[in-house]
C-alpha cells in the first residue's frame, strides 16, 4: 500500500466510533477508531464475551450510522482488538491509517491525543434518557514510564466528575484510539484510580505486532493495513521536542538558550563538591514525571552553590547523571536575596525566553483581568514543549516554620505546575522542605545536604582557597586541614569564611588554629565566624560593606559610589572595594560589572549595624532610598511594571528606614498603576506593610484612598469600605476636595458592589459633583455610571435613565468611545430595571458592541447579562441562554467573582426554562460558589434556586415549587438577577399540576 494516499489529518470526527456490546450480563459501551473501511481498532475487554456487537459513528448528527460488526482479531494478552463491519457505511472513501511507535530507546515526552465516550461525559435529553457526549483528551506520554508492562502512561486534564464510585469515570473510554500527530501508536485501556484522574494507560501498537506469534501479526498487520509490522515509523510531531542522541533528530539546529538572572552563587566554574548530590539532583530534573526538584539543608551547606552549578552545566548542555538528556531552551534565576521572588518576576523573566510578539501576548495577559491560574497557563502553553528551568534560591523566605508557602500567587504558580504536562521544571534550594500534599510528592524530589563536606572535598575547597600559598594553608597536612574543617562541621561557607578570616590583613598574621580557637566555641559556626570578620573592618570598608548588605541586590560602582558619598564622602570606594574582594566578603560579576554581598552575609552584616548615626541603619537606607528616588522615570514614560522598579524600592528601603509617611507618599504614586497592570496582590501587600504606621496626615490620606481601592480591586470589601470612610473623613478634615472625590467616589462604588445601593447615592452623587466643579471628566465618568447603575438598583428606573443620558452628554462632549460604552450600559441596566424588554436588547447589544470598538472587557459581561434577562422575559429562551453564555464567558475574564455569579445564577433560570434540569442546577451550584467568595446576598437563592432543579429531576415537583418559593424570598430586587417573581409564577405553577 503506497504512503501516498494514507490518511494525514490525524483525528477524523467521522471515523470515531462508539461500540455497543451485547453480552450474556446486559450492554456496556467502549470506544474505537475505523481506522480502513471495514476495519474498526478498539480493545479486546471491550468486546470480550460479547453475543453482538454494533459499531455508530457520527452519533445524533446529520451522517450518523450505525452497522453490525464482527470481531476479526483479538489478543486479551495485548488488550487488542479488531472488528470488521458487516456493511461498512459512512459516505466519503476511508483513507487507512497511519500507523507509528513511542521510542523505547530514550527518554522523550510526546504530544498525544484520543477521542472516545467516558462515563463521566454522560448526559441526559430533555425528554429523558441518557447518551454520552464526545470528549477529546489531550495529553503527553512520558517515553520511560511502563515500560516493564510495554504499556504507555498516558498524562491527560483530570476527569470532569466522578458519577459513579463503583466504576472509573474513564469507562468507556477503552478502545479510543491514541494519537500523536498524524499516527496511531496505542489503544486506551486501563485507568487505575489510585493512580489519580488524570492518569490513563495505553497498549501499543508495535507492542502487540511484536508480541504475537508470526501468524497473528501477519494477520493483524492485514487488518491495519501496515506494510512493516516489525518496523513501525518512530513518532514525528512537530510538537515532539528534540532530545539529545536521537539519530532521526541528528544534524538539526539546537534551539536557542537564553539565561535569564543573575547565577544564585559565586565561583561556580570552581565548584567541584558534592557531585553525588549533583548528579542526583540532574537526574530528578531530567525526569519528566518530575515537576520539582528542591535541594533542601541548613544556611550554608552549599545549596546555592549546587542548584548554580547544575544550572551552569545546563546552560553548557550538559546534564549530570544523565547520559541521554533533553535539550534546554532557557534558564531562569531568582533569589529573594537578589533579585527577589513573586510571581510577577517569574512571569516576566519567562516571558523574556520568548519571541517580541509572544512577550507582548503575555505582557497584556498580566495586565489583564484574568485569574491568576489562567495568566500562569497562558504562560506554560506560551512555553509550549520548550524545556525550562527556573531555580528559586533561598525558598525558605516564602515559607512558614511547616513548610507552608506564605506568598498566595506562588502558591498557585506550583499549583498549575503540578497539575500541567507541559511545564517548566522547578529547582529550589530551601533550609525548610515545602510541605505538600500527598498526592503530589510523587511528582516532586528531595536532595538533602545534610552533612558538610567530604574529607576529600574539604580538603581540596581549602586548598583551593588558598592557591598561593600566600595563607599558609599550603604546609599544612590533609590531617591539619580536615580538622579544621571538622571543626566547623565541614560547612562550605563557613569553611569560605575561615579562610577569608586568615587573609585580614589588620591582625598578625594568624594561623588557622587560633583563628578557629577564638570562634568554635558559638553554636553557630558560620554566624561566629562572619560576625569575627565584620568586626575587624575598618570604618570605610564597613560602610561599603553596610550598603551593600542593605542594598541586597548587584550594583554598578558609579551607583554604589553615590550612594557611599551620601554617607560618608571621605570613603575611598576603590580601596574599600579591593580590601573587601580580598577577603571574599565582596563578589564582583565582571559581566555585568556589578559587585554584591554574599546572602548570607548581607543578612549577618545588616544584623550588626547601628540603628541610628551617621552609618546606622536608617541612615543608610534613606541614602539608599534617595538614590533610588532620582533613578526613578517620571509617571508619563511609564510603561510597564519594571519601569516602576526604582520606587518600589524606594518604597521598601524608607520602610526599612522607618520613614512609613514618606514610603506612604511613594507608594501612593504607584499603588493604582500597579493594580491597574495586574499587580493587585503585590499593592495590597506594600499597603499592608505600612498601614498603622503612618501619622502624618497628608500621608495617611493618601495611604488609606490608595489602600481602599487597592482592597476594592483584591478584596475583601468590607476593608475597602472602612479605608474610604477614614480617608473622606481625613479629607473633609484637611479641605482636600480632590481627595475627597477620590474617596466618596471609591466609598459609593464599594457600597454598589457590596450590593448596597441605597447607601451609595449621596456619596456618588458627591463624587460626580466634585468631579465636574474640579473639571476631572474621568472621575465624573465613573461617579455617573457607577450612579446610574446604582439608581437601577434601587428600582428608580427613570432617574437611573436621566443619570445615563448625562453620562451620554459627556461621551458626546469628549468624543470618548469608552464613556460611549458606558452610557450604553447604564441605560441598558436602566431600561431593564423600568421592564422595557425590546429596548434593554438591542441597548445591549449596543453596549456589547461599544465596548468591543473601545478595546475594553469592563462590563461586557454585564451588558450580555442584561440583554439575556430581557430576552428571558419575552419568551425567548434559547436566545436568552445563548446570551447568557456568552455574558459568562466575558465574565470569566474579569477580576470580579459577583459579576460571573450573577450570570451563573441567570444562566441556571434559563435552563430552567428550557427543561434543562441538569445543567440548571450546574449552573446554580457554580453560581453558589462564586457568589459566596464575592459576599454577594444572592448566593442564598442560588442554593435553593439548585435544590429546585435538582428536584425536578427527580420528577419531585412539589419539593421543586418549596424550594423555587424560599429561592424567591432570598433575592434582593436586583435588576440585574432574576425577579423573585418569575420564580413565585413557576411554583404556583408547580403546585397547581402544571408540568413544563
Amino acid at each position: 500500500m503506497s504512503t501516498a494516499h494514507r490518511s494525514t489529518a490525524g483525528i477524523e470526527p467521522r471515523r470515531i466510533a462508539e461500540i455497543i456490546v451485547a453480552t450474556p450480563d446486559g450492554r456496556r459501551r467502549g470506544s474505537g477508531y475505523r481506522v480502513t473501511g471495514a476495519c474498526v481498532l478498539t480493545a479486546a475487554h471491550v468486546v470480550s464475551d460479547a453475543t453482538e456487537v454494533t459499531v455508530r459513528c457520527d452519533a445524533d448528527r446529520p451522517g450518523e450510522w450505525s452497522a453490525t460488526a464482527q470481531v476479526s482479531w483479538a489478543d486479551p494478552a495485548t488488550d487488542l482488538a479488531v472488528l470488521t463491519l458487516e456493511r461498512p457505511a459512512g459516505g466519503d472513501p476511508v483513507e487507512p491509517a497511519r500507523f507509528a511507535r513511542v521510542p523505547e530507546e530514550r527518554h522523550a515526552v510526546v504530544p498525544v491525543h484520543a477521542a472516545g465516550f467516558p462515563l463521566w461525559k454522560q448526559r441526559r435529553r430533555p425528554g429523558g434518557g441518557a447518551f454520552r457526549e464526545l470528549h477529546q483528551a489531550d495529553g503527553t506520554v512520558a517515553a520511560l514510564s511502563n515500560l516493564r508492562t510495554g504499556t504507555l502512561e498516558i498524562t491527560v486534564a483530570p476527569a470532569g466528575g466522578d458519577p459513579d464510585p463503583r466504576s472509573s469515570p474513564w469507562a468507556g473510554m477503552s478502545g479510543a484510539a491514541l494519537w500523536a500527530g498524524d499516527a496511531i501508536v496505542g489503544v486506551i485501556a486501563e485507568h487505575h484510580r489510585w493512580e489519580g484522574s488524570g492518569r490513563l494507560t495505553a497498549v501499543r501498537i508495535d507492542t502487540a505486532l511484536r508480541q504475537a506469534d508470526t501468524a497473528a501479526a501477519t494477520a493483524l498487520a492485514g487488518l491495519l493495513g501496515v506494510e512493516a509490522p516489525t518496523d513501525l515509523p518512530l513518532v514525528r510531531t512537530p510538537d515532539t521536542p528534540h532530545v539529545a542522541g536521537d539519530e532521526q533528530n541528528a544534524g538539526s539546529e539546537r534551539p536557542r538558550k537564553r539565561v535569564i538572572g543573575l547565577p544564585v552563587a559565586h565561583g561556580i566554574e570552581l565548584f567541584k563538591n558534592r557531585t553525588e548530590q549533583l548528579a542526583r539532583a540532574g537526574w530528578h530534573l531530567a525526569d519528566p514525571t518530575i515537576r520539582m526538584v528542591s535541594v533542601v539543608g541548613r544556611r550554608g551547606m552549599g545549596k546555592s552553590a549546587l542548584a548554580a552549578k547544575l544550572m551552569e552545566q545546563l546552560d553548557r548542555g550538559a546534564w549530570p547523571g544523565r547520559t541521554r538528556i533533553p535539550v534546554v531552551s532557557g534558564l531562569v534565576n531568582l533569589s529573594t536575596r537578589t533579585s527577589g521572588i513573586s510571581l510577577e518576576r517569574l512571569f516576566f523573566d519567562c516571558a523574556r525566553l520568548l519571541p517580541a510578539d509572544v512577550r507582548r501576548h503575555l505582557e497584556s495577559v498580566w495586565a489583564s483581568g484574568l485569574p491568576v491560574p489562567d495568566k500562569v497557563q497562558e504562560l506554560f502553553e506560551a512555553l509550549g514543549d520548550r524545556l525550562v528551568v527556573i531555580l528559586m534560591d533561598n525558598f525558605e523566605d516564602l515559607l512558614t516554620d511547616e513548610g507552608d508557602i506564605t506568598d498566595e500567587e506562588i502558591a498557585v504558580f506550583l499549583d498549575c505546575l503540578f497539575r500541567t504536562g507541559t511545564a517548566p521544571r522547578l529547582l529550589i534550594t530551601t533550609q525548610i522542605p515545602v510541605r505538600l500534599k500527598p498526592e503530589l510528592r510523587r511528582f516532586a524530589a528531595q536532595v538533602e545536604l545534610t552533612e558538610g563536606l567530604g574529607a576529600d572535598e574539604a580538603v581540596e575547597l581549602l586548598r583551593e582557597l588558598d592557591r598561593d600559598g600566600a595563607l599558609g594553608l599550603a604546609e599544612l597536612s590533609d590531617e591539619e586541614l580536615l580538622s579544621a574543617s571538622v571543626r566547623v562541621h565541614g560547612v562550605p561557607r563557613a569553611l569560605e569564611l575561615m579562610v577569608g578570616a586568615l587573609a585580614d590583613q589588620s591582625i598578625e598574621l594568624p594561623t588557622l588554629h587560633q583563628v578557629l580557637e577564638d570562634f568554635v566555641q558559638r553554636e553557630n559556626v558560620v554566624e561566629a565566624l562572619a560576625h569575627d570578620r565584620y568586626r575587624r573592618l575598618d570604618g570605610p570598608s564597613r560602610t561599603v560593606l553596610q550598603v551593600l548588605a542593605a542594598l541586597r541586590t548587584p550594583v554598578s560602582r558609579g551607583a554604589l559610589e553615590e550612594i557611599v558619598s551620601r554617607i560618608d564622602p571621605e570613603v575611598d570606594l576603590g580601596l574599600a572595594l579591593s580590601k573587601l574582594l580580598h577577603v571574599r566578603l565582596v563578589s564582583a560579576h565582571r559581566a555585568t560589572r556589578t559587585f554584591s554581598l554574599h546572602p548570607m552575609d548581607a543578612d549577618l552584616a545588616y544584623a550588626g549595624m547601628p540603628l541610628d548615626g551617621p552609618s546606622g541603619r536608617r541612615t543608610t537606607e534613606r541614602r539608599i532610598a534617595d538614590w533610588y528616588a532620582n533613578a526613578a522615570m517620571p509617571a508619563p514614560a511609564w510603561r510597564t511594571l519594571d519601569d516602576l522598579e526604582p520606587l518600589r524600592r524606594q518604597f521598601l528601603h524608607l520602610v526599612r528606614a522607618g520613614d512609613h509617611d514618606d514610603a506612604a507618599m511613594v507608594l501612593g504614586e504607584i499603588s493604582e498603576w500597579m493594580v491597574w497592570k495586574g499587580s493587585v496582590l503585590t499593592a495590597l501587600s506594600f499597603h499592608a506593610v505600612i498601614d498603622g504606621l503612618v501619622h502624618d496626615d497628608r500621608a495617611r490620606l493618601t495611604h488609606l484612598i490608595a489602600y481602599g481601592h487597592a482592597r476594592l480591586s483584591g478584596g475583601p470589601m468590607e476593608q475597602a469600605l472602612d479605608l474610604f470612610r477614614q480617608g473622606a473623613e481625613l479629607a473633609r478634615r484637611l479641605d482636600d476636595p480632590v481627595a475627597l472625590q477620590s474617596a466618596v467616589f471609591g466609598l459609593g462604588d464599594t457600597y454598589r458592589q457590596l450590593g448596597r445601593p441605597e447607601d451609595s447615592v449621596e456619596p456618588l452623587s458627591e463624587a460626580s459633583a466634585l468631579a465636574r466643579r474640579s473639571g476631572d471628566t474621568e472621575t465624573e465618568i465613573h461617579a455617573l455610571l457607577s450612579l446610574s447603575l446604582t439608581l437601577s438598583y434601587l428600582h428608580r428606573g427613570e432617574e437611573a435613565l436621566a443619570a445615563a443620558d448625562e453620562l451620554g452628554a459627556v461621551a458626546s462632549r469628549t468624543g470618548q468611545p469608552l464613556t460611549d460604552a458606558r452610557a450604553w450600559n447604564a441605560r441598558t441596566i436602566a431600561l431593564l430595571t423600568l421592564g422595557r424588554w425590546e429596548e434593554t436588547v438591542r441597548s445591549g447589544a449596543r453596549a456589547a458592541e461599544a465596548y468591543r470598538a473601545a478595546g475594553s472587557q469592563e462590563a461586557i459581561a454585564y451588558a450580555l447579562n442584561a440583554q439575556g434577562l430581557a430576552l428571558l422575559a419575552l419568551r425567548r429562551t434559547d436566545e436568552a441562554r445563548a446570551a447568557l453564555e456568552d455574558a459568562l464567558r466575558e465574565a470569566s475574564l474579569m477580576e470580579n467573582p459577583r459579576a460571573e455569579g450573577v450570570c451563573l445564577c441567570n444562566l441556571a433560570w434559563a435552563h430552567w426554562k428550557a427543561g434543562d434540569w441538569d445543567r440548571s442546577a450546574e449552573s446554580a451550584e457554580r453560581a453558589s460558589a462564586t457568589l459566596q467568595i464575592a459576599g454577594a446576598a444572592e448566593r442564598a437563592a442560588a442554593v435553593d434556586l439548585a435544590e429546585a432543579a435538582r428536584a425536578m429531576g427527580r420528577s419531585e415537583p412539589g419539593t421543586a415549587a418549596t424550594a423555587l418559593t424560599r429561592a424567591a424570598g432570598a433575592l434582593t430586587g436586583n435588576a440585574e438577577v432574576i425577579t423573585a417573581s418569575w420564580l413565585l409564577q413557576e411554583a404556583e405553577h408547580l403546585r397547581a399540576g402544571g408540568a413544563w
